[in-house]
């Protein structure tokens, strides 16, 4: 399967990062304390997978970000190397779907979901990036 690229000329393989982020810092010098809690930029319940019967399946997944409520701008959906635009995102339950529109072949096919999300305050700013990729083959009838 062939890699496609961004419209900045890079690659979209990129692994995961895991942020860090500062929620309360008290005190100064020896007696600072800091509190801290891990920002997750997931994605789960990827499908389809495995072997299907139907050329015209719902992609689907879960996309969420802790304590950030993402957007679809934040999200891209990628078939077969091409970038699907018209897919549907529930910002509050993290849903995406995307019903393929046309028949696909049978044989294997390349779905990738890649995720960046921006958080922070004017002081401090920090990215995370989730993406994830799978295959699911679609059976002669």
């Amino acid at each position: 399967m062939a890699r496609r690229r961004r419209k900045n000329g890079r690659s979209s393989r990129r692994s995961s990062v895991r942020v860090v982020r500062v929620t309360r810092t008290r005190g100064s010098g020896a007696s600072q304390t800091t509190n801290y809690r891990a920002a997750g930029l997931s994605i789960t319940g990827v499908a389809p997978t495995g072997k299907i019967a139907s050329s015209r399946p719902t992609i689907r997944a879960t996309v969420r970000d802790e304590g950030i409520n993402l957007s679809k701008r934040d999200i891209s959906l990628y078939l077969d190397g091409s970038e699907k635009i018209r897919f549907h995102y529930d910002r509050v339950s993290g849903r995406l779907r995307y019903r393929v529109r046309g028949a696909l072949s049978p044989g294997t096919h390349w779905v990738e979901i890649e995720a960046e999300a921006e958080s922070g305050d004017s002081q401090v700013r920090s990215n995370s990036t989730a993406r994830k990729e799978w295959t699911f083959t679609v059976t002669r009838r």
